[in-house]
């Protein structure tokens, strides 16, 4: 099934661009319709960042948690209101 979407200039020179640069990349003209393909599936697949949704930081990768570092649960309030 198509849909026929109406877009401004700026934005249809961009897409023919682009058409372009993927036609001299993989040396076969992709149709309009395959281009919108590929910008919806790379838009679903980096939505969040689309979107604004900043991801938090995994655990392993927070900068404020040092590795290598035991902590004692049943201390944090030292840990937070002690100042070293």
């Amino acid at each position: 099934m198509t849909t026929t979407i109406k877009v401004s200039d700026e934005t249809k020179q961009m897409l023919d661009m682009l058409q372009a640069k993927m036609t001299l990349k993989l040396r076969r003209k992709k149709t309009l319709t395959e281009l919108i393909d590929i910008i919806t599936r790379l838009a679903m697949k980096h939505e969040n960042e689309l979107l604004g949704i900043e991801k938090l930081p995994t655990i392993k990768k927070d900068p404020a948690t040092p590795r290598g570092v035991k902590t004692d649960a049943s201390k944090i309030d030292e840990y937070v209101y002690t100042e070293d």
